[in-house]
């Protein structure tokens, strides 16, 4: 795995865990809509690995090619 797919796949890894503890935050400052705010988080976290995923596919298939100039 070249410096380019890690550098995705770690960014994937950090936007996931920012996202976890945004979330753990809002759940703890107002916990009387945890059970509420929970599931958006998780959804949230989803789209978040969802989005980075293009990225790293990119990267990953420039990498088996071979290819220098991407």
């Amino acid at each position: 795995m070249s410096a380019r797919t890690l550098a995705e796949a770690c960014y994937m890894v950090a936007s996931a865990i920012v996202t976890y503890l945004i979330t753990a935050t809002a759940a703890w400052g107002y916990p009387q809509g945890a059970a509420a705010i929970w599931p958006i988080g998780l959804v949230a976290m989803a789209f978040v690995i969802g989005f980075g995923f293009k990225p790293f596919l990119i990267s990953w298939r420039i990498d088996r090619s071979g290819r220098r100039d991407a």
